[in-house]
């Protein structure tokens, strides 16, 4: 049976649930993707952009960018192999590594439910421990994350944040060859090559932390925080102060972004760690102690979209709703026993409103494009252009009216609750000057102010 049939097996095997009957030794040699490192960190052929990859029946393989095939290039001595040949051959072998990552996350899953059979449980258990002490399967895998074939690249990284969280629940440590690849990309942003992987890697660990119900969850965010605190702040500080230039090189431009996508996606479960977690890390509250960096990026050359996910953030934060969208029922909030959440909930609210204050509501532009999943955008008919975007204006109104309760609860005088008050929703409504009393006459308000749009608002 070739590699590629018993990989298949295997799959339906694991897929239905039969015992394997082979040694784990075999198992594992199987399941290891043949990584060769041209150089000492496993990483990218900087000068060709290229990964290798080795096969036990075919040779070195290298994967590069081409605009006719993204499939692998065979790399032999031989070259009197037709194109033929080589064609299935590169077919064959993404197809075994695709499989073989797949077959690895499985394992890992059918490992820690509790639907699995002991002896088959136990047999996934001794392939992936052989993995990780015998294969270094972990680099390997950190090698695949950079691979430009996106698909190859994602499964990659969705099987080593699979083995990290595996290693962090049933052995209580934290893989140190990802840790030292991980600060290493951090700390050497904007030179390093990696950023939205990681960042995308350690949101997943932290979500299924998360989202585990049988974790002691503070101690394991210890572990994962303890050595990243200090880079992750720095890297915070670093990524929010870059200046982007839509026009500048297509590709750079579009790196730049998918960082900061990623970003933002990270500092949700971030967040979502503050509010249900009892510990104080700094790169849990970073985004409450400089709101400034995220308030500054709403209104910036970046992208729509990226403007209107770190409004998104801001308001999943203010409202204790961050983590939401992966993590099942009522989110628990430590408001009550935890007094430092509230002041940096206060810290939070102080800067938004001192923002308002200053002028941001006027400063967020709100696309009057009507957007559609696949990008397309809809051409205006008889010059009739859509609405603002009223995800973004109840977005904006709800992190307003929280940011005004917020600080509204910690006033010490009613003078000082009336006047901040009046300010606020004067600069809100788009009105100077203006007495509070007037805002029910509509006469009196500038139609052409993000306020304007958002005045009404169901909370």
């Amino acid at each position: 049976m070739g590699d590629l049939s018993f990989l298949q097996q295997l799959h339906r095997d694991v897929l239905v649930g039969t015992p394997l009957t082979k040694n784990s030794q075999d198992y594992a040699s199987f399941l290891n993707p043949h990584v060769s490192p041209q150089d000492s960190s496993a990483r990218v052929n900087e000068s060709h952009n290229q990964i290798y990859l080795e096969s036990p029946n075919w040779g070195t393989w290298s994967h590069q960018d081409s605009a006719v095939s993204d499939a692998l290039a065979i790399m032999t001595d031989d070259k009197s192999d037709s194109f033929a040949n080589t064609s299935s051959s590169m077919f064959c072998s993404r197809e075994m590594i695709l499989l073989q990552l797949t077959l690895i996350k499985m394992m890992i899953a059918k490992v820690q439910s509790q639907e699995t059979e002991f002896n088959i449980k136990q047999k996934y258990l001794d392939i992936i421990t052989i993995l990780l002490k015998e294969t270094k399967i972990d680099s390997k895998l950190i090698c695949l994350c950079s691979s430009s074939d996106k698909l190859l690249s994602h499964m990659a990284s969705k099987s080593i944040a699979s083995l990290i969280f595996f290693q962090l629940k049933k052995e209580n440590t934290f893989n140190v060859t990802w840790l030292a690849f991980c600060l290493k990309t951090l700390s050497e942003f904007p030179k390093s090559d990696q950023v939205a992987e990681c960042l995308w890697i350690l949101r997943a660990i932290i979500r299924d932390i998360l989202k585990d119900k049988d974790l002691h969850k503070a101690d394991i965010l210890k572990k994962v925080f303890t050595p990243l605190d200090t880079v992750l702040e720095g890297f915070y500080n670093s990524i929010l102060s870059r200046r982007f230039n839509c026009c500048q090189d297509t590709s750079l431009y579009s790196k730049a972004a998918n960082n900061l996508i990623g970003f933002i996606d990270f500092l949700e479960v971030l967040v979502a760690s503050r509010i249900q977690i009892e510990s104080h890390f700094k790169c849990q509250r970073i985004l409450f102690l400089n709101t400034s960096g995220i308030l500054d990026l709403t209104y910036s050359s970046v992208d729509y979209l990226i403007k209107k996910k770190s409004i998104m953030l801001l308001k999943k934060c203010i409202l204790y709703k961050a983590g939401e969208d992966f993590i099942s029922g009522s989110l628990p909030t430590l408001s009550l026993q935890d007094p430092y959440l509230d002041k940096d909930m206060l810290a939070l609210a102080n800067v938004v409103l001192q923002a308002v204050n200053l002028g941001w509501l006027n400063q967020i532009p709100v696309s009057e494009k009507a957007s559609y999943f696949g990008g397309s955008e809809a051409q205006p008919e008889d010059g009739i252009h859509s609405g603002p975007d009223q995800v973004i204006l109840r977005a904006l109104s709800l992190i307003l009216l929280k940011a005004l309760e917020i600080k509204v609860q910690n006033a010490s005088e009613a003078a000082e609750i009336k006047d901040l008050t009046n300010s606020i929703f004067r600069e809100f409504l788009g009105i100077r000057g203006q007495n509070p009393t007037d805002f029910g006459d509509n006469q009196n308000i500038d139609r052409g102010n993000i306020g304007t749009h958002g005045a009404t608002v169901i909370y």
